[in-house]
């Protein structure tokens, strides 16, 4: 859809970071900005805009010429603007005599994988890591037990049946293991959860796989069984108790330096 954006000429008022509406029903009134932050004033309108439901996926916001003279600014502020939209996911820019900027469609597999270099920049904790994987994972096994498919449980089986033939293959059967606790939040139909899993995962794969032994292979199984077992019975408790003890496990495992099994493993 192509939107027309009305926009006020005010240059002697500041900018305000309220989002106002124009004479198009529906449509925003972009503010002009007057500071030296050009770019990022027009970036939060049109995130406040996307957020607002008045921009949707594959409407179309202009032309990095459009957009200098409705937020009357220089095509250059209008251009860093456009690529810092571009960059942050919010528009896919086009090219060509038809070209300019489209807002995009969802990706959170891009937002897990700037979320996972962030928390590897900021220097998470492996404490840090194991909380948030108890709070995603235990809500997704329970999830899992009353919305997962018939496709769910048949990738599930598979997955089991890939970790059997793995279990001297430390490498393959850490992202094997890794993909069956990413298929368990696919399985919650939760797709908050599941962006949140998938950053995780970037942070979690390097503390679990200097840590997996043949024996340790063969309990992941069974654990893994246990879980699955649950979630086919439609046992949200059950699956949840059980996947709070293996994160429980896997955590005192990898943070104590050791891959002896604890007592709670057998």
């Amino acid at each position: 859809m192509h939107w027309r954006w009305p926009v006020t000429v005010i240059t002697s008022r500041p900018w305000r970071s309220e989002l106002k509406k124009g004479n198009v029903e529906g449509a925003p009134l972009w503010e002009p900005v007057q500071t030296e932050t050009l770019s990022w004033r027009i970036v939060s309108q049109v995130r406040a805009a996307v957020f607002s439901g008045q921009l949707k996926t594959g409407d179309f916001l202009g032309s990095e010429t459009s957009l200098s003279t409705q937020f009357n600014v220089s095509r250059m502020a209008a251009r860093d603007a456009l690529r810092t939209l571009e960059a942050v996911g919010i528009v896919q820019i086009r090219m060509g005599a038809k070209g300019g900027a489209w807002i995009a469609q969802g990706n959170p597999e891009r937002f897990a994988d700037a979320l996972a270099i962030q928390l590897h920049l900021i220097g998470v904790s492996g404490e840090e890591i194991f909380d948030a994987q108890m709070a995603i994972e235990v809500t997704s096994a329970e999830l899992a037990a009353q919305n997962a498919t018939d496709d769910d449980f048949a990738k599930l089986r598979g997955i089991l049946a890939e970790l059997d033939k793995l279990r001297d293959d430390p490498q393959g059967f850490t992202n094997a293991s890794l993909r069956f606790h990413e298929a368990i939040v696919e399985a919650s139909h939760n797709r908050v959860l599941l962006a949140q899993f998938r950053a995780l995962r970037f942070v979690l794969q390097p503390l679990l796989a200097p840590n997996t032994t043949n024996t340790i292979a063969t309990r992941v199984i069974r654990s893994h069984k246990q879980v699955l077992n649950a979630i086919e019975a439609r046992d949200g408790e059950k699956a949840r108790e059980i996947m709070q003890q293996r994160v429980k496990v896997i955590r005192a495992r990898v943070l104590s330096g050791t891959a002896q099994q604890s007592e709670d493993e057998e």
